[in-house]
């Protein structure tokens, strides 16, 4: 299990989330969950962008399992700083 964590920019985009997130983890045999307090989002849900909004600050946790793990987690990471959600 690897578990990577990062804040959230104080101000988010709300916009859509688009496939690209959910194509880079396609690729990866591994399991991941991003947790905020006590909330987990699924990273493949279309909607993420919009439920991200509402932790606007908050510190972020990727945990991902699997014999990929680290690989997805640093994806799902690059992905959420290229939508401006993170550095």
């Amino acid at each position: 299990m690897k578990t990577i964590g990062f804040p959230l920019y104080q101000s988010i985009p709300t916009t859509e989330q688009t496939d690209s997130l959910q194509r880079a983890c396609q690729h990866y045999r591994g399991t991941a969950i991003i947790k905020i307090n006590d909330v987990e989002l699924d990273p493949l849900d279309p909607e993420l962008g919009h439920a991200l909004a509402q932790y606007e600050g908050q510190f972020v946790q990727i945990i991902t399992d699997g014999p990929d793990e680290a690989n997805l987690a640093s994806t799902i990471h690059q992905q959420l700083v290229a939508k401006k959600f993170c550095y």
